[in-house]
């Protein structure tokens, strides 16, 4: 059976949907940083039902399998905050070894034969 809404009725429901994003949305800036490794899931999945999933604090857990093992995984738990960090800190790495490599092509890094 299909339900047919009047006019009233979707605007009125929209109007519902923004007004929640909107009190979503200013929440969101309230949002203490959360301690990510030590929550439970079911904390993590409370804490991130009041963020958008681009906030800052929003928590990504992921499973890693471990090596040797057809079962055991290990889950890890960051805020999107840390991910970013993690790469950027990878990534200026990386350009600095890069650098170093580019100024004495002979010799990479420090690591020469001396």
């Amino acid at each position: 059976m299909k339900t047919i809404m009047s006019g009233a009725a979707m605007l009125g429901g929209i109007a519902l949907m923004l007004s929640a994003t909107n009190v979503a949305a200013t929440d969101a800036a309230d949002v203490e940083r959360p301690n990510a490794p030590d929550m439970s899931l079911a904390e993590i999945r409370a804490f991130n039902a009041k963020l958008p999933k681009d906030h800052r604090y929003f928590i990504v857990c992921k499973r890693e399998g471990v090596t040797g093992s057809l079962a055991k995984a290990i889950r890890t738990c960051q805020t999107r905050e840390d991910i970013d960090r993690t790469a950027r800190d990878a990534q200026n790495g990386t350009r600095e070894i890069m650098d170093r490599a580019r100024v004495s092509p002979g010799c990479p890094g420090d690591i020469c034969p001396g």
